[in-house]
C-alpha cells in the first residue's frame, strides 16, 4: 500500500486510520522552472508518456502555463492513482525547496527591496491540496515542520546554484533537454534612432549593463547615442533564466548583484516585485536593484510597455529596455499578448517587442544544436538527496516521458529563426538534437558533444 507524505503523517498521529489511507492517493509534489510547464503539460496529458495510461487534469487550472496544476493517472509500478501536484516557482527556488533551504536557513536566497528584507518568492511552494478538491493552495507539511516538495525541474545544475551540493547534494534524474533563451527590446511607438541601433546584446556588453546602467552609446557602439540609456529588465534570484542569462550571457557571477528595472509595484510587505499594470507612454520607470520579476510574464509586460519619452531632459532622459526571456514568454512578447490569461492582442497602449541577436547570432534550434547560438540552458530533473522508490518511479517516468514527447512532437526541428521576421522556435530541444554541451557545469562556452556530454 502507497500512501501520501500526508496522509502517512496523519496515520502516525492517530488521526487517521490505516483503513482509510488505503484508498488515497499517491501524491507527488512536483516545483521549479516555469520554462518546462509546457512540455510537462504535453508529456502528461499524453498517454504512454508519463502516465501508463489515460490521465487528467484534475485541478481548475488546466493550461500549458499554469504555475500550479494537478495531473492523475496510473504509472506502471505504483498502486492506485497518483497525482503530480505542480508549483512551478523557478528553478532556483526549486531547487532550495527541494533541498529544504528557505530565508531563515539559506540566507544567500533572501533579497533586499526598498529597505526590507524579504524570502524569496517561492520558497517553499505552496501546492493545491487534494482536501480542498484541488482548489486552495497551501505550503506542504513535512513532519519537523520542513517543507520539502518531492521533484524539482531546473534549467540550470545545482553545480551553479545559489543552495549548493555542500547543503544538500541532490538526487539527478538527468537532463532531459536543452532549454534556450532570447533577448528583447522594449516596445517603442515612437522610436528614436538610439531605439534603431539598439540591435545585438554581446557578452561584454551585457556583463557591464546588468552591473550597472549606462548611456546607450556603451551598448551600440554608436557614438551619436550619448542621450539616452540601456536599462535592463529580468529575473529575480529565483529564476533559472536569470542564472542562465548571468553565466551564459553575461559570464557575470550568479551571487553578484545586478541592476534592473521595471514598471513596478511591490504588494504591501511581500516583496514581491509585480508589473504595475498600465502601458501608458510617459509613466516612471524604477530601479529595482537586485530585485526583478517572479516570471517571465512580468517582463514580457514590461517590454510591451510604451517606453517613449517626450520631450527628453537630464531630469528625464529618454531609455531603451532589453530583456531577457524564455522562448514561450518572448513570442506573447512580439505578439504583442496582453488581454489577460491565454488571450491574443494588444491591451491599451501596449506594443510589440522586437528579437535581438545575441553575439551577432538570432536563437534558432539549429544555432542552438550548432552551438552557433550559446544563450542556453540544460533542463535538469532532480529528487531529494535520497529519493524514495516512489518518488524513483515517478522521477524516471517524467524523464523518459519528457523525453519520448519532445522526440513525438519534433521539437529541435524549427526552420527559420526568432526575429526579425519570427518564425516559431522549440521551448525545448531534444540532447540527441545537440552538436554541443555543457555537461552538469551549465557555464561558460558550449564544447563539441564528446568532450562534454549530457550525463550527470
Amino acid at each position: 500500500m502507497k500512501i501520501n507524505k500526508i496522509t502517512s503523517a496523519l496515520v502516525a498521529m492517530g488521526i487517521v486510520s490505516l483503513a482509510s489511507a488505503a484508498n488515497a492517493n499517491t501524491v507527488i509534489y512536483l516545483t521549479g522552472s516555469t520554462a518546462a510547464r509546457a512540455i510537462i503539460y504535453s508529456a502528461c496529458t499524453t498517454s504512454g508518456q508519463v502516465f501508463s495510461g489515460t490521465s487528467t487534469v484534475v485541478s481548475a487550472n488546466n493550461s500549458s502555463g499554469a504555475s500550479q496544476i494537478v495531473y492523475e493517472g496510473a504509472i506502471t509500478g505504483i498502486t492506485g492513482t497518483v497525482d503530480i501536484d505542480c508549483d512551478f516557482t523557478g528553478s532556483e527556488a526549486g531547487i532550495a525547496a527541494v533541498a529544504g533551504q528557505n530565508d531563515t536557513t539559506e540566507p544567500a536566497l533572501g533579497q533586499s527591496v526598498n529597505g526590507g528584507t524579504f524570502s524569496l518568492p517561492g520558497i517553499p511552494p505552496a501546492f493545491l491540496t487534494e482536501g480542498s478538491s484541488w482548489a486552495t493552495a497551501s505550503t506542504l507539511p513535512i513532519a519537523g515542520g520542513v517543507s520539502t516538495p518531492d521533484l524539482t525541474m531546473a534549467d540550470t545544475s545545482q553545480a551553479v546554484s545559489l543552495t549548493p551540493t555542500t547543503v544538500a547534494a541532490l538526487h539527478s534524474f538527468g537532463i532531459v533537454g536543452v532549454v534556450p533563451f532570447t533577448f528583447m527590446k522594449g516596445y517603442e511607438k515612437t522610436p528614436d534612432s538610439t531605439w534603431t541601433n539598439v540591435v545585438n546584446v554581446s557578452t561584454p556588453v551585457f556583463n557591464a549593463f546588468v552591473s550597472n546602467h549606462n548611456t546607450a552609446n556603451y551598448f551600440t557602439g554608436n557614438t551619436n547615442d550619448v542621450n539616452d540609456f540601456v536599462l535592463i529588465v529580468g529575473r529575480n534570484k529565483g529564476s533559472g533564466t536569470r542564472v542562465n542569462a548571468l553565466l551564459n550571457a553575461a559570464q557575470y557571477p550568479i551571487g553578484n548583484s545586478v541592476d534592473q528595472f521595471a514598471y513596478a509595484n511591490y504588494p504591501e510587505g511581500s516583496g514581491t516585485l509585480t508589473f504595475s499594470g498600465s502601458y501608458a507612454a510617459g509613466q516612471g520607470i524604477f530601479g529595482v536593484g537586485n530585485d526583478g520579476f517572479d516570471s517571465g510574464g512580468g517582463v514580457q509586460s514590461t517590454l510591451n510597455v510604451d517606453s517613449t519619452v517626450a520631450s527628453p531632459s537630464p531630469s528625464n532622459p529618454a531609455y531603451v529596455l532589453v530583456g531577457y526571456l524564455g522562448l514561450s514568454d518572448a513570442a506573447h512578447a512580439f505578439a504583442d499578448n496582453n488581454t489577460g490569461a491565454g488571450g491574443s492582442g494588444s491591451a491599451t497602449g501596449s506594443g510589440p517587442a522586437a528579437f535581438l541577436t545575441f553575439n551577432g547570432v538570432y536563437e534558432s534550434d539549429a544555432a542552438v544544436e550548432s552551438g552557433a547560438y550559446t544563450f542556453w540552458g540544460s533542463e535538469h530533473l532532480y529528487g531529494a538527496v535520497t529519493p524514495s522508490a516512489i518518488d524513483t518511479t515517478v522521477g524516471q517516468a517524467l524523464a523518459s516521458g519528457i523525453a519520448t514527447n519532445l522526440i513525438s512532437n519534433k521539437d529541435g526541428l524549427a526552420t527559420g529563426a526568432v526575429g526579425p521576421v519570427y518564425t516559431t522556435q522549440s521551448i525545448v530541444i531534444p540532447t540527441a538534437l545537440m552538436s554541443v554541451s555543457r555537461a552538469d557545469l551549465d557555464n561558460g562556452f558550449p564544447v563539441p558533444v564528446g568532450l562534454g556530454n549530457f550525463n550527470e
